[in-house]
């Protein structure tokens, strides 16, 4: 079973898909579920506060801003994560999420400031899905009113993306916004690019670019599988990587949105680009 992630666009500033492999032994007759990652979403028109939404399967929304005036502000939404599920639902269900034996990362959306509607005066590019962890978007200072200590970041194996923390010297006090989330990107709070889907999303931020998602396989060596007994409001992680349901892979192969993978229609390439994809393969020596 092979599966790639969404990305956070289909141009080169979007932060791109991760990549999951894996051989698996099974009975006759068994059922699957595969949920296949949209691409991250840009702004359906040039007005004020615009919202796009994140790219199907918990990528996070991103929101534009435009003066006509002065400047213009373009940014999209994180990509959708692509995974396989014991149990069938709706995207964000969470039994059915919690069902997720296998998991490829998404990538965050960009963030691009025009002044003039000529001049980038910031062009910050997404962050791409991890590996076990996703890497963390761009940004650049925006503005005397921001002095950020700290970009947005991926998704880990326990916890969703952290949003950008930083100071705002207008309100005279500390900002934290746009956290990801178990399976979904963190949402755009203002003018940002979204968060990238995964097993834990990325985060988002304000006047920003989206950080990836992370992934996850059963069976993987570093991948921390949630217990059976995990509730939306109480997530427990066992420590270890095989999921729940004794379905576990071997001959894994995990790579981040910046590393060279197989790509889905032959050949290779660094990171996904698009819409996710997942393959099944038959092997009878298995």
């Amino acid at each position: 079973m092979e599966c790639w992630g969404a990305s956070g666009t289909t141009n080169t500033l979007g932060g791109k898909g991760g990549y999951t492999k894996g051989n698996i032994i099974l009975n006759a007759n068994t059922i699957f579920y595969i949920y296949v990652g949209g691409c991250g979403i840009a702004p359906s028109s040039n007005k004020q506060y615009v919202t796009s939404p994140g790219g199907w399967n918990g990528g996070g929304s991103a929101i534009q801003n435009y003066n006509s005036d002065f400047f213009s502000l373009s940014c999209t939404s994180g990509g959708g994560a692509t995974d396989i599920r014991t149990i069938n639902g709706n995207w964000d269900n969470f039994n059915s999420l919690k069902s997720r034996i296998m998991v490829a990362g998404a990538g965050g959306g960009f963030y691009i400031d025009e002044h003039n509607h000529s001049t980038a005066y910031v062009t910050d590019t997404g962050g791409g899905a991890g590996g076990l962890i996703g890497l963390s978007g761009t940004k650049k200072e925006y503005g005397s009113g921001y002095s950020s200590s700290s970009l947005p970041t991926g998704g880990t194996q326990t916890s969703g993306g952290l949003g950008m923390y930083g100071w705002m010297a207008s309100e005279n006090s500390y900002f934290t916004e746009g956290n990801g989330r178990f399976c979904a990107g963190g949402d755009s709070p203002t003018q940002s690019g979204g968060g990238g889907a995964g097993y834990y999303g990325g985060g988002s931020g304000s006047c920003v670019s989206g950080s990836g998602g992370s992934s996850f396989i059963s069976g993987h060596t570093g991948c921390n599988a949630i217990t059976s007994s995990s509730t939306s409001s109480n997530i427990v992680h066992t420590g270890q990587p095989n999921h729940y349901s004794g379905y576990v892979f071997t001959n894994t192969v995990m790579k981040a949105g910046n590393e060279v993978m197989p790509s889905p229609t032959g050949g290779t390439e660094t990171g996904h680009s698009g819409n996710g994809y997942c393959k099944i393969t038959w092997h009878p020596s298995l």
